[in-house]
């Protein structure tokens, strides 16, 4: 791989995570106050996981559907930490965006079986999650379950093992800031964690850095 592919990519995600955050400060439904430093964050985490991702797939038509998840995965993240919501728009522009370039990375390659799996991975998580928003009344969202679809499609493109290990991950994260925040005295027992940083957070760590 190239140092130079990696920059460039990297250059490209800072052009998009600026252009992103910024369209998507519209999306707030609540008066915030100076959000420059969640700007800049974001842009630069953009940045980042771009890198990141030229690293794991070099010149591989998979970089494409990747990254637009990496973009729109940042956005989502820092949305919902700030309002504990998931535009339903953001999440939806993902799983269009994604799935076309899987549909085209299939043709072209001859992936279909792995699009197959993609749309199972999708499928079941979108289910998955919709079960758990049912039993715990409230305690996961309805952006958290389309936010699960999204991630199923892309998880379930790489394969079963990469599905498992990203949500596993993601809530167990999860988990763990949320008993460090208990033991601080940081949350209340009752409050309830945004999930979805966790949930892209466990995704993005494992297709670049888990081998599947």
């Amino acid at each position: 791989m190239s140092a130079a592919f990696i920059t460039a990519w990297a250059g490209v995600g800072l052009l998009v995570g600026a252009a992103l955050t910024a369209i998507s400060f519209s999306l707030l439904t609540t008066a915030r106050p100076d959000l420059r430093a969640v700007r800049a964050g974001a842009t630069l985490l953009t940045a980042l996981a771009f890198g990141v991702l030229a690293w794991r797939f070099d010149h591989q038509f998979d970089l494409l559907p990747y990254s637009v998840l990496a973009a729109v995965g940042v956005t989502l993240g820092w949305i919902d930490l700030i309002e504990q919501r998931l535009p339903t728009v953001l999440v939806y522009s993902g799983v269009a965006l994604v799935g076309a370039l899987l549909v085209t990375s299939a043709i072209l390659y001859s992936r279909g079986p792995d699009f197959l799996r993609a749309l199972a991975g999708m499928a079941i998580i979108a289910v998955f999650y919709l079960a758990l928003a049912l039993a715990s009344g409230g305690g996961l969202g309805a952006g958290d379950v389309k936010l699960g679809g999204l991630l199923g499609l892309a998880l379930g493109w790489l394969s079963w093992s990469a599905l498992v290990t990203a949500t596993v991950l993601g809530w167990f994260t999860a988990g763990l800031v949320w008993l460090i925040l208990r033991v601080t005295q940081r949350r209340s027992r009752d409050s309830l964690l945004p999930m979805g940083p966790f949930l892209l957070l466990g995704a993005l760590l494992t297709i670049t850095v888990v081998p599947t």
